[in-house]
């Protein structure tokens, strides 16, 4: 190692010292000099007394750096630059010199955890990849997690009997031995439950172990996260008592506050496409001791007033399975139509295996409505099921996620209905990251089997434009036409859009886009409009709010403003 004298510094400045790094690094080694590497506890131009200081710590710690990314034979070259207008520019650098080899990964489990798949999986997610270069952080974090494991699986008497890495610098070979005996495996013991006035059984289906299961701490967040995501309760504590040495048994007490019986549910919101909206309710949460709960409330906009009520019973699993019967009343008026419906009906939501919810629904629907010069009147009895899903790596502002939405619903006219059809109607969005930005990538589908779309009520048929379908048209503007131009809505319905934005400040982002689409009766009358512009969000502590500005691509229209809010996904 070739070490440095730096040069005498003037007066002393703001700011601190800056260092460059060159060589044949590759991007992670210097990342990890950098990460080691701390020069903002000294001044812009140190003083000579601290040159030795300095030099020290740039090239132990540089050397510590190469190390842990198994580079033990590198050479390292300091140099500095003082000027008297700026702060001391030193420029390290680095040959690594040939890596140390992982040749042997020795890695053991007994006692129980030789049969608990949790532990291989660990081993073979751990990155350690002989005849590589090794990686002491990979070992490290190997380590660590195997001893975190049996604490969170319930190995109370486990120990990490044995961990050796080795490395022989002439050979430049190294060796990684790692023994766990993990002893006998807890589990959990009796459960006992208090400070809830609702049904006990109620409450012990939020628990997602059993007494006698094996130990597992995820097990036992799943439990807390779904007690308190139950809406029922303001607090959940789950303890562990003392564990059992004779049985292997660790009792847990899970005590409860229950929140407040009823709630005033208020909020305010905006979109071009409804104007200002106001909504008011109050909720039920516990009307009786099985936690049946009760909402009613009405929303208030230029486009449209109602309001509605709903009773909902968890089942067997509250948290993935309930019933909800609901009634509404919409008065409905947008350019394209007026419409007034009454409705009332019956859902049972279940929460699958494989995370996707299934809804199946029955629905009494009796809507008067004026499309155009056309005035009608409607009853049907509406079958239906739905399948969706959301996954997205974060709830408020994800990065990358998915959402996939699938609804079929009919009418017959022997099922006591006025009109008989079947509609279907897929959708999608798609989002992830490009370029420090994200890509947003939005479609929707609709089909209707029926022998007269002016048989249909208003709110089944389909329509594009506005917010959240073809922007730079108005809500609901887009779709067949009478005779006299008026739109009056259409069996199928296809739109997309494709959408790109990037952050200029951690709160605000640029956006830019793309809608086509169109709502339609045959394929060959599918005519897309097609339309762009550009946008701004804001990223809210509640979620994004979008103000758009859009035009037609394809005809002759103003600019039209779109503002809207909540969640991407």
């Amino acid at each position: 190692m070739v070490l440095l004298c730096l040069p005498l510094a003037v007066l002393a400045a703001r700011g601190e010292p800056v260092l460059h790094i060159t060589g044949n690094a590759d991007k992670p080694v210097i990342d990890n000099i950098r990460a080691l590497i701390d020069l903002s506890r000294y001044p812009c131009q140190p003083p000579p007394a601290q040159y030795g200081l300095i030099r020290r710590q740039v090239l132990g710690n540089a050397t510590e750096a190469l190390q842990a990314m198994g580079y033990y034979d590198s050479t390292l070259a300091l140099s500095a630059d003082v000027q008297s207008d700026s702060c001391t520019h030193a420029t390290l650098d680095v040959q690594t010199g040939p890596p140390v080899i992982l040749k042997r990964a020795d890695i053991r489990i007994s006692g129980e955890a030789a049969a608990d798949p949790a532990f291989q999986q660990l081993i073979e997610q751990s990155r350690l990849r002989l005849d590589e270069r090794l990686e002491h952080e990979q070992y490290t974090r190997l380590k660590k997690a195997l001893q975190q494991n049996l604490i969170n699986r319930g190995y109370l008497e486990g120990r990490l009997t044995r961990n050796i890495l080795k490395v022989d610098t002439q050979s430049r070979h190294a060796y990684i031995e790692l023994e766990v005996h993990s002893g006998p495996r807890y589990r959990f013991g009796e459960v006992t439950l208090t400070g809830s006035s609702l049904n006990d059984d109620l409450v012990r289906a939020y628990v997602r172990f059993q007494e006698g299961s094996p130990y597992d701490s995820k097990q036992v967040l799943q439990t807390q996260q779904g007690l308190l995501g139950a809406g029922y309760f303001s607090a959940a504590r789950i303890e562990k008592g003392q564990p059992d040495q004779e049985t292997h048994r660790i009792p847990i007490s899970i005590n409860v506050t229950d929140n407040n019986r009823w709630s005033l549910l208020t909020g305010l919101g905006f979109s071009t496409d409804t104007g200002p909206r106001v909504r008011l309710g109050i909720e039920n949460r516990r009307v009786n001791r099985f936690g049946h709960r009760f909402r009613a409330e009405t929303e208030l906009s230029e486009v449209q007033q109602g309001a509605g009520a709903s009773y909902q019973i968890p089942l067997s699993d509250p948290l993935r399975e309930r019933l909800d019967l609901h009634t509404s009343y919409v008065n409905e008026d947008t350019d394209s139509n007026a419409n007034e419906r009454w409705s009332t009906g019956a859902d049972y939501i279940r929460e699958l295996d494989n995370k996707w919810v299934s809804t199946v629904s029955l629905e009494y629907l009796r809507e008067t409505w004026q499309v155009a010069d056309e005035v009608d009147q409607a009853e049907l009895l509406i079958p239906g099921y739905q399948l969706s899903r959301i996954k997205a790596n974060d709830p408020i502002y994800p990065t990358f996620g998915w959402r996939l939405n699938g609804k079929i619903r009919f009418a017959h006219e022997g099922l006591s209905s006025t009109a008989s059809f079947m509609q279907f109607a897929p959708s999608g969005k798609l989002l992830f990251p490009f370029a420090g930005g994200r890509v947003l990538i939005r479609g929707e589908l609709g089909y209707t089997e029926v022998t007269d779309v002016t048989e249909l009520p208003a709110s089944i048929r389909f329509f594009a434009g506005g917010d959240s379908s073809v922007r730079g048209f108005a809500y609901e503007s887009l779709g067949p036409e009478d005779e006299s131009g008026d739109v009056i809505g259409g069996r199928h319905l296809a739109t997309g859009s494709l959408e790109v934005d990037h952050p200029i400040t951690e709160r605000w982002h640029l956006a830019a886009f793309t809608d086509a689409g169109n709502a339609f009766n045959t394929i060959n009358e599918f005519e897309p409009r097609h339309s762009a512009g550009l946008g701004v969000r804001w990223r809210s502590p509640l979620g994004p709010i979008r103000l758009d500005i859009a035009r037609a691509i394809d005809e002759h229209r103003d600019w039209r403003i779109h503002l809207s809010m909540g969640p991407d996904l």
